[in-house]
């Protein structure tokens, strides 16, 4: 291959999916590069082998190709003297890839962080990566005092271009804080990535996964909630983030959401027989694994059916893998730091008896089929969560739900009944009242009254929320609650219940919890909404999703809400909503006609309805688009001429209503215009 051809194909490498494809191509390609005469050439391909192999889980090929690659930067400096930046910076990950990595003996690891160390000291770079690199190899290897000490001599150093973001780094402070047992500090470290003010390419993916146990451990279950259900989006299709795909599962299967973290299981099976060549993602996904399959067997469901075999035998087989694996963790590092801390992460037992996560097992088995519906018969049978002293495990329900062992069961239930009757006469008048009274009956009444009684309290509960505005947060959390006692009673009301808290969440903008209790309560058929209220959620749905920079499922859901409501209805104006919104995506997917097509059609349906305001928009953002489509083949600027209809309807609205929206509309529209012609050419700006 000629230069021009490696180029070429470096060029088209991109477009690969991350795994064996990308990196066989990449690898055929520094092959035919080193055989040429271009040795900057030969460092871009040497560079993108050395990434792919990070995002495929090869991390242990990485350190021959970069070999290579300093070789002939330190031979060919003016020739690769533009890639100086990326070479040291990729250095440094090539060189965290090897910390965590048994295959690589741990002077070959201090070899390779004295070359880092040395060519950022050559070039003037701060050594704050350095530090963070040997903190984390002291961490891992057992030595308490020098990883704080170097962790401390990291965050003390100056910043500079080869520094980590700071989402990075604040997960590797909390990693530490969270290996030492400090969840307060850990999660004080997180918080800024937790709440998306400092993200990345991965962040707040890992974080959200690292995260889960210590909110919970913390009493911080709404936000662990969110970590999972926001998190597991993020990562579920990513193999280099199987570690935390991992953690989620262990998080399922420690706050009573064994089918959850069952169902996850099998969307990912394909990984329990594709070890891959990351031992330490591998090490922490199965680990996951085996939490869910021994919290499995202390319920009784270790013959529970998964892939070819039982819990059981897949127990036994990672259990050993798990056993090998750590074995040669701990003889390379010469000590028993690995295997403890995994055997201590087996050991862990339920922190809560369940923290309602939206639909699970039942719904999953009436509406999908799976390997779930086996486990939602047997844990309905089973009866009770069993914790680590054979009682019944700490509820998520406030402090106050604690019945004095001494109290007749008869006299709470009455009692339960008489403030549960008392609350709902009050929903109307007194919301708030009727929630204190609600929440006193609930925490009398669950442990003695029929299932369906609490989950008719749970639902009234509900309602006196939703009468007090602003407690969306809340309203999410008692509705989820709700879901989860409605489950093995009504699928239609648990439906009806986690689309509240959906709805709730996307007012409150928590878009990825709402998109995934979306998602689950859209899953199936028994969705009890007529079809306009159906086509209202869908929109919220969307926007959710656009929200999330999902925009191609947003344009679904838009369409599917807007094939809801009939033409020929009273609801023109949620038809004409639903347009704007899927043109809106659409022009975000960058498919500009069919934006520029649903603008129109949405400003046709808002002149209709009488909503003028809502029209005008609608046709500027259809001049925009226009204007982006370029001039069509019959020639003429469309744009121009759809922005001065939108300014002769606005002048003539405006000489008829003096309204401060429609003057500051016209304001716009007018200065809209005038960059139009400037552009243009025309020398008019009126």
């Amino acid at each position: 291959m000629n230069p021009d051809e490696i180029r070429a194909a470096l060029d088209r490498s991109a477009a690969l999916p991350h795994g064996r494809i990308r990196t066989e191509h990449l690898e055929t390609l520094a092959a035919e590069a080193k055989s040429g005469s271009d040795r900057r050439l030969e460092g871009q391909v040497l560079l993108a082998l050395v990434q792919a192999y990070s995002y495929a889980g090869e991390r242990d090929l990485a350190p021959v190709a970069y070999g290579r690659l300093l070789h002939i930067y330190d031979e060919f400096p003016v020739e690769l003297g533009p890639l100086t930046s990326s070479i040291h910076w990729y250095l440094k990950w090539m060189t965290w890839g090897l910390i965590d990595n048994p295959a690589i003996p741990l002077p070959t690891v201090h070899r390779w962080l004295d070359e880092l160390e040395n060519r950022y000291r050559l070039r003037g770079y701060s050594l704050r990566p350095v530090f963070a690199l040997r903190a984390e190899l002291a961490r891992e290897t057992g030595d308490a005092d020098s990883a704080r000490a170097l962790l401390d001599a990291s965050m003390a150093a100056p910043r500079d271009g080869m520094s980590d973001c700071g989402a990075c780094e604040r997960n590797e402070w909390g990693r530490t804080s969270a290996y030492f047992g400090d969840d307060e500090a850990a999660l004080t470290h997180w918080q800024p990535v937790l709440d998306s003010e400092r993200t990345c390419v991965e962040e707040p993916h890992r974080v959200f996964a690292q995260a889960l146990l210590p909110l919970v451990r913390t009493g911080r279950l709404a936000d662990a909630r969110n970590a999972h259900l926001t998190g597991y989006q993020l990562v579920r299709h990513a193999p280099d983030l199987r570690h935390s795909v991992g953690m989620h599962i262990e998080f399922c299967a420690l706050t009573g959401n064994e089918a959850r973290g069952l169902e996850i299981l099998a969307a990912h099976a394909g990984w329990l027989t594709d070890p891959g060549s990351d031992v330490a993602h591998r090490l922490s996904f199965v680990t996951g694994v085996c939490v869910l399959l021994r919290r499995l067997t202390v319920l009784g469901l270790g013959e529970l059916s998964i892939g070819t075999g039982s819990a059981n035998s897949l127990l036994a087989e990672l259990d050993s893998e798990i056993a090998e694996l750590c074995t040669r963790y701990d003889l390379r590092n010469g000590n028993t730091v690995v295997s403890t801390r995994i055997a201590g992460r087996l050991a862990r037992q339920p922190l809560v008896d369940q923290l309602p996560l939206g639909l699970g097992a039942t719904f999953v088995k009436r509406t999908h089929g799976s390997a779930v519906p086996a486990f939602a018969d047997a844990i309905t049978e089973r009866g009770t969560v069993i914790t680590r002293s054979g009682g019944p495990a700490a509820s998520t329900e406030s402090a106050d739900s604690a019945v004095a062992p001494d109290s007749d069961a008869a006299d709470r239930a009455a009692e339960a009944r008489r403030l549960a009757e008392l609350g709902t006469a009050q929903l109307s008048d007194d919301p708030s009242s009727a929630e204190a009274l609600l929440r006193h009956a609930l925490s009398l009444g669950a442990p003695v009254l029929p299932a369906e009684h609490t989950a008719r309290m749970s639902a009234q509960l509900v309602i006196a929320i939703a009468g007090q505005p602003g407690n969306e947060l809340k309203l999410a959390d008692a509705a989820l609650r709700a879901a989860a006692r409605w489950e093995e009673i009504s699928v239609a009301d648990a439906v009806h219940h986690t689309l509240i808290a959906a709805r709730a969440l996307h007012r409150a903008e928590r878009h990825g919890e709402a998109v995934a209790l979306f998602e689950q309560a859209l899953a199936g058929t028994e969705i009890p909404y007529p079809d306009v209220e159906l086509a209202v959620v869908r929109g919220q749905f969307g926007e959710s999703l656009r929200a999330l920079r999902r925009d191609r499922e947003a344009i679904e859901q838009f369409a599917l809400g807007a094939g809801l409501v009939p033409s020929d209805s009273d609801r023109g104006v949620l038809r004409a909503e639903l347009a704007r919104s899927a043109a809106a995506a659409l022009s975000a997917c960058g498919e500009d006609e069919r934006a520029l097509a649903a603008y129109l059609h949405a400003a046709e349906m808002f002149g209709r309805a009488g909503r003028a305001l809502d029209r005008v928009r609608c046709l500027r953002a259809a001049a925009r688009t226009q204007r982006w489509l370029g001039a069509p083949e019959a020639g003429g600027r469309p744009w121009l001429d759809t922005m001065a209809a939108v300014l002769a309807e606005l002048t003539e609205l405006a000489a008829g209503d003096t309204a401060p929206e429609v003057t500051a509309e016209l304001a716009d529209a007018r200065d809209q215009l005038a960059e139009m012609r400037r552009r243009e050419g025309t020398g008019r700006a009126d």
